[in-house]
């Protein structure tokens, strides 16, 4: 268990210190030069994650101000951490690359050694989840970012090319509007669509099945049989959290015959791939993710260790669910090696991409090109639900069915799981954010300098603040001549 150091509030007001101190030295003159117009922001980013705290603080880095990030959740629950993601640690390696934009003092190894201390930072190989979610409050409130928690995005309403994104959204204080340039999507795992729950579970009791991005009370599974459909690293975890919440039994279904022993996740870690993916042909693109889907990769050593440490734990490989059926007083799962009977099933099935779920994308869905509109039919059948992703473009923005070369859906930037296959898997990760964020922020910079082209040249044509510049000899000072011999000593 980690402990902070006695000092380390003092130690955290110190690297706030170094930080701003740091951004001084790194940020030329700070000109703000795009900001609201007419009542419209420049971006407006949803989701207050890791994603979206990073693209803020880069987009003023940038000069671009009046950035405002919103969220569903609480101030103090954005992102996975506190719901979902039930691992103890990351699933990445600590000393992964991190978008600092020129200030070293706000990466995540920085708030680690202050609040932890060096030795705690040597001892660990991948970043506690728990310290993640303390990092992302630090790092969002040292960066000054501009956060609206418990807002939900209603709508998201696209008029002309040139016409505001008009955002309809729901808050503590009830309805309200705001109009921006351009949307980011910072919606993780799931903004592109939703959870994926095999329909060969339909017809159970509501109570008695759950996704594993559910909000799931484990308490409630005390004393409980429980059966997990899939094999990720999800999986595993929830089984332990179901464990270490008393339930009687928990067993994890495979459909391969053995956990993957290579991680594609791992090669692609290289800032090569990071940084120019979008290079890839569309082709290259294809092949990559399709390859992927079909190796997967294994679950994390830290998380089967978690639910091995059980012995009423059972991990079943060649293990399809064939059938699944209500018994009246619990679950039926057949299998190619018999019947399993659960009180309570848990779908480790991942995501699906599926524009029209999204309410601030369903009113722009029809519109927006998929991959499948890109592919062959064979090229399809490879994997039907990787061709149902969006088709991006370089700047991660939708492209229009209707008007494909000017169309407001190229401001609506999918800065989530739907850049997948357009812009790379990793773009919106940590392993990818030094890549993706970076790549983002330029484009966003460039789309909104061009958009602003004419105001600003007219104000370089007009601009004529005096230099002060003085004609003739320098003016004598009181100070005495310096010796000529010592001139070139320090």
């Amino acid at each position: 268990m980690l402990t902070p150091l006695p000092d380390a509030a003092a130690r955290l007001a110190s690297l706030e210190r170094d930080a701003a101190h740091q951004a001084e030295l790194s940020a030329g003159d700070g000109r703000t030069w795009a900001g609201t117009r007419d009542g419209v922001r420049p971006v407006v980013i949803v989701g207050a994650g890791q994603a979206g705290l990073v693209l803020a603080r880069g987009l003023r880095r940038r000069g671009i101000d009046d950035v405002v990030v919103i969220d569903a959740a609480r101030a103090d629950a954005a992102g996975p951490w506190t719901t979902y993601a039930r691992m103890h640690t990351l699933r990445t390696p600590k000393d992964i690359a991190w978008p600092t934009w020129g200030t070293p003092a706000v990466s995540p190894r920085a708030w680690f050694e202050a609040v932890y201390g060096d030795a705690a930072w040597e001892a660990i190989e991948y970043f506690p989840t728990v310290a993640w979610q303390g990092f992302l409050h630090w790092y969002r409130d040292a960066s000054a970012v501009t956060t609206v928690a418990s807002t939900r995005v209603r709508s998201l309403v696209v008029g002309g090319a040139d016409d505001p994104l008009t955002m309809h959204l729901d808050g503590p204080d009830g309805e309200w509007m705001l109009p921006a340039r351009h949307v980011v999507l910072a919606t993780g795992i799931e903004g592109a669509g939703g959870k994926h729950l095999p329909p060969l579970l339909d017809g159970l009791p509501a109570d008695r099945v759950h996704h594993t991005h559910d909000d799931i009370d484990f308490s409630a599974l005390a004393g409980l049989r429980i059966g997990i459909l899939g094999a990720g690293t999800g999986a595993f975890d929830n089984a332990a959290t179901a464990l270490e919440h008393g339930a009687a039994s928990v067993d994890v279904h495979m459909r391969r015959p053995s956990m993957p022993q290579v991680s594609p996740y791992r090669w692609m870690e290289f800032a090569g791939l990071i940084e120019n993916y979008g290079s890839f042909t569309d082709a290259q693109k294809w092949a990559f993710n399709v390859h992927l889907s079909a190796v997967d990769q294994p679950a994390t050593q830290n998380a089967l260790w978690r639910a091995h440490a059980f012995d009423t734990f059972r991990f079943l490989t060649s293990s399809p669910w064939e059938s699944v059926s209500w018994t009246g007083r619990d679950i039926a799962v057949a299998t190619p090696h018999g019947i399993h009977h659960y009180d309570v099933v848990l779908a480790a099935t991942g995501i699906v991409a599926e524009l029209e779920r999204r309410p601030e994308l369903a009113g722009v869905a029809a519109d927006a090109v998929r991959w499948s509109d890109r592919l062959s039919p064979a090229q399809i059948a490879q994997n039907p639900g990787l061709a149902a992703f969006p088709y991006l473009d370089d700047d991660f923005g939708l492209v229009s069915r209707s008007a494909p070369r000017r169309s407001a859906l190229s401001r609506i930037h999918m800065f989530n799981h739907g850049a997948r296959i357009s812009q790379g898997m990793l773009s919106h990760q940590i392993p990818g954010l030094v890549g993706g964020a970076t790549k983002l922020a330029a484009a966003l910079s460039r789309r909104l300098f061009e958009r602003d082209s004419d105001r600003l040249l007219a104000e370089y044509l007009a601009y004529d603040v005096p230099v002060g510049v003085h004609i003739g000899r320098r003016a004598q000072d009181s100070s005495p001549p310096r010796d000529p011999r010592v001139a070139s000593i320090g």
